[in-house]
């Protein structure tokens, strides 16, 4: 890929279009994962770019590991870069050359800590960008493709299809269910509801 990343104390730039604003101010974590998706998105690879960042934030949670050896210096950084390409063999050349780019910008500037944070900044930015709606749907027993369905059409009736619903089960509910949604919790479980008795009667969770 010709294009590189640049970084100014005033702004990200992509060289292929150096006149597009990469960074205001804010957290780095934001202004990194605002950098990727402006560079993904000037590449054409932003929707691939997204699934990426979703299956790593995915193996940063299963895998407590990854974040540590990936900010290790001991290790080359080649082999650092290479750890986190091996996981997305099944994508575009394309799109893994800008994973790999945007890999070494972060080595560059000793920033390796920041990965995580930015693969879920990046989902966001995305998501805002595109007007997808995004939730986690916890229950007992799996829930049916039709329900999943409506729960969609609930969220936002008029692009139901813009909702990304993760579908999760936790038999410590007992019952009902658990919706969140950005910062927002429906807690409908019967676990719930017998927290709210307790708090209400003063009985502490441990009795």
């Amino acid at each position: 890929m010709s294009g590189k990343w640049i970084l100014s104390t005033a702004c990200w730039r992509n060289p292929q279009n150096p006149g597009r604003n990469l960074m205001n101010t804010g957290p780095i974590v934001s202004r990194y994962a605002a950098a990727l998706l402006c560079y993904a998105t000037d590449t054409g690879a932003e929707h691939d770019v997204y699934r990426m960042m979703k299956r790593l934030s995915e193996y940063f949670a299963e895998v407590p590991d990854l974040e540590k050896t990936f900010c290790d210096r001991m290790v080359p950084a080649g082999k650092r870069k290479d750890m986190f390409l091996n996981l997305f063999r099944d994508h575009s050349r394309h799109s893994l050359q800008v994973l790999s780019g945007f890999l070494d910008l972060l080595i560059r500037h000793q920033r390796e800590h920041v990965i995580r944070w930015v693969s879920l900044q990046y989902l966001d930015k995305y998501r805002r960008e595109h007007g997808i709606t995004s939730g986690v749907l916890t229950t007992v027993v799996p829930v049916d493709e039709k329900t999943a369905e409506k729960i969609k059409k609930v969220l936002d009736p008029e692009h139901p299809q813009k909702v990304e619903l993760d579908l999760k089960q936790d038999k410590q509910l007992i019952g009902g269910f658990s919706l969140r949604v950005g910062m927002k919790v429906w807690d409908a479980s019967l676990a719930g509801r017998m927290r709210e008795v307790r708090k209400a009667f003063g009985i502490n969770d441990k009795q």
